[in-house]
């Protein structure tokens, strides 16, 4: 009733306070904008609904609420769509600001506050802070009231609080919590895990190998001890690690994926310190004496399995941070290193370095393969002319194809340029005259190619840089990969796909979304070549060989949503390796074609979608490989996993 009340009343008892308000403009830089907006007006003390709308063009904008001067609240926002939060006055207020600050162009349309009572309140609150697949509603509600009953506080001031960590920036006090409420309750687990074999570990079975400026505490290496000996396949299992001053404080936690060979390749992230099994080190000492820790595993890691170097989402190495602040860029050590891996991985033609680690050049085979790009399209010739124009424009890779796959347009716009734009030898346009169905889409286009290589383009992307194809190509070609992703990016030059990571949100989200375009991101993995385990369909890469071995696209359980992610987890399960190339760009318009899923019909569809994902890649979604499990399952910028 409360739920109805609230929908009901709010258009005719509640002003749009947007109208009202004075504006001031404020800082700009190359990709952002500012105002500040204030508003004088009589709020009671109480639980309001915030309902916030932007119009413009952009594809995010953060504002900051502050009453009375009083301390901010953030509120994330995305362009034209009504966004609403629950927000809580302890006293009342006559003043209201806001820090408005887009990326792009935009302007604040629509701010309603809507009084709303206690309980609804709690339940809405509850229901955000439970989006997480894997949380626990009685194992949060239980903690989250030992927490008010210790501080002697309503339930609801405890809730409102652990829903406001959902907006914020991760900072180094929310680590420091993560410490004293969750790391203790981690290290227990991998305890207990290890108490359950039966074998006994003996310490002289394992060698413990750590960097001069990192400590490893006596107990840790035991738990990894312990962990290794767990698994009689492995040889070898490194931590996450973190900084560590004089005094004992701790900050800037690195939590690592797990084994992941191409980031390896490209940024040792492991030899700060690992255990490994004495009787492996002692038939590679001479190795590791003539040329050091580092260099000894750029030769050996590569040639081993993912079941042979195991991942202990710890932080277990604390790296002094008066060392870590001296340690610059090391390209001598990057050269040497650079040096040994091209003499020992096949196919490579080039090896660089630059500030975030190394970059490989790997051949494209001789001759150079046909590539087929496959477009689907309906209307919408504004948006399908610069995609296909850029890339004819633009791509120095030269033997591909492009298949504008036609889905009923009726335009006549487009439907002349179709005719104009087949004089070009290297453009087919074919009709596909059934309902819209992405994958089915993409699945009629494979068969009517003609390359060896399969190419999967949404009509909203834009070629930047003219390498694109050569990059995807060449990682495409190596015989242990599977699907290339690239690095596209929204109008306005944030990162829009950056690898995909399972389990976030609904299903899984795009690694780095929203970051900015020169960001190096989480420790330079925006700047690195690496292992996902899925990329978007929007720009992925695959060879025509693996397409065909899995099925292609599953037209029947995902018509629209999360082919991609299911498409590369099943070529995963054949035991190939996703792949993402910074040093392929792309612009990438999203969605702008289709639209959103905004109608009972489409809800209906996308709601089965994620349950068919939910069902059939339970266990992946779970804890993805290249991500980390004390990482957000909730954001998409690599923040610490929100503790309530």
């Amino acid at each position: 009733m409360i739920k109805l009340i609230y929908k009901a009343a709010k258009p005719y008892l509640y002003p749009n306070l947007a109208r009202s308000m004075t504006k001031r403009q404020g800082e700009r830089g190359d990709y952002y904008s500012t105002q500040v907006l204030s508003l004088v007006h009589a709020f009671k003390a109480g639980w309001y609904m915030l309902e916030l709308q932007a119009n413009g063009c952009f594809e995010l904008a953060q504002l900051e609420f502050r009453f009375e001067n009083k301390q901010g609240l953030p509120f994330p926002i995305r362009a034209n769509k009504l966004m609403k939060r629950i927000i809580y006055l302890a006293n009342p207020a006559g003043q209201l600001e806001l820090d408005f600050k887009v990326y792009g162009e935009g302007r604040l349309t629509q701010l309603r506050l809507v009084p709303i009572k206690a309980s609804f309140a709690q339940d809405r609150m509850l229901q955000r802070l439970l989006a997480d697949p894997l949380a626990n509603q009685a194992s949060l509600l239980s903690k989250l009231k030992q927490r008010a009953a210790l501080k002697h506080v309503e339930l609801n001031q405890v809730i409102f609080a652990a829903y406001n960590k959902l907006f914020c920036q991760t900072t180094e006090a929310d680590y420091h919590y993560w410490i004293e409420e969750l790391e203790l309750d981690l290290i227990k687990k991998f305890e207990c895990l290890s108490q359950t074999n039966e074998s006994t570990c003996v310490e002289t079975d394992y060698q413990c190998l750590l960097a001069s400026d990192c400590t490893l505490y006596p107990s840790s290496k035991a738990l990894l001890m312990k962990f290794l000996n767990q698994h009689p396949e492995a040889v070898l299992v490194y931590p996450d690690q973190d900084l560590i001053d004089d005094y004992g404080n701790r900050s800037k936690p690195w939590f690592k994926t797990a084994w992941n060979y191409d980031l390896f390749l490209s940024q040792d992230y492991i030899s700060s310190g690992f255990v490994c099994k004495a009787a492996w080190y002692a038939e590679h000492q001479a190795l590791f004496t003539s040329l050091g820790t580092q260099q000894a595993l750029a030769i050996l890691l590569p040639s081993m399995t993912a079941q042979q170097i195991l991942h202990l989402p710890l932080v277990l190495v604390h790296q002094l941070s008066s060392a870590a602040n001296r340690a610059g860029f090391d390209v001598n050590y990057a050269l040497e290193r650079a040096h040994l891996l091209k003499s020992r991985i096949l196919g490579l033609e080039a090896v660089k370095a630059n500030q975030a680690g190394l970059v490989f050049d790997f051949k494209i085979p001789e001759p150079k393969p046909l590539v087929s790009l496959i477009i689907p399209t309906r209307n919408k010739l504004t948006i399908l002319k610069p995609c296909v124009m850029s890339i004819l424009e633009k791509t120095s890779y030269e033997n591909y194809e492009i298949l504008i796959l036609d889905n009923q347009s009726s335009d006549q716009d487009i439907l002349a340029w179709f005719t104009e734009i087949q004089a070009d030898s290297r453009v087919r346009v074919l009709a596909y005259n059934h309902p819209f169905n992405y994958s089915a889409i993409n699945n009629f286009g494979v068969q009517q190619a003609r390359g060896s290589i399969i190419g999967l383009i949404n009509n909203d992307v834009e070629v930047i840089a003219g390498a694109w194809l050569s990059e995807m190509v060449a990682h495409a070609c190596r015989e242990e990969i599977g699907c290339v992703g690239a690095k596209l990016y929204y109008s306005n030059g944030q990162i829009q796909h950056a690898g995909v990571i399972l389990g976030l949100g609904h299903v899984a989200g795009h690694a780095h979304r929203f970051a900015g375009h020169d960001s190096a991101g989480y420790y330079q993995r925006l700047q690195l070549v690496q292992n996902y385990s899925a990329v978007t369909g929007a720009c992925l890469l695959v060879r025509r060989a693996l397409y065909e071995q899995v099925g292609g696209l599953n037209e029947h359980d995902l018509p629209v949503a999360y082919n991609d992610v299911d498409f590369c987890l099943r070529v995963r399960a054949l035991g190939y390796r996703n792949l993402w190339t910074p040093h392929a760009e792309l612009y990438h318009h999203e969605s702008v074609s289709r639209g959103e899923d905004d109608t009972p019909e489409k809800k209906a569809r996308f709601d089965k979608e994620v349950a068919y994902m939910r069902t059939t890649w339970s266990k992946e979604l779970e804890d993805d490989p290249c991500y980390n499990p004390n990482l957000s399952r909730l954001r998409e910028d690599f923040s610490l996993r929100e503790v309530f």
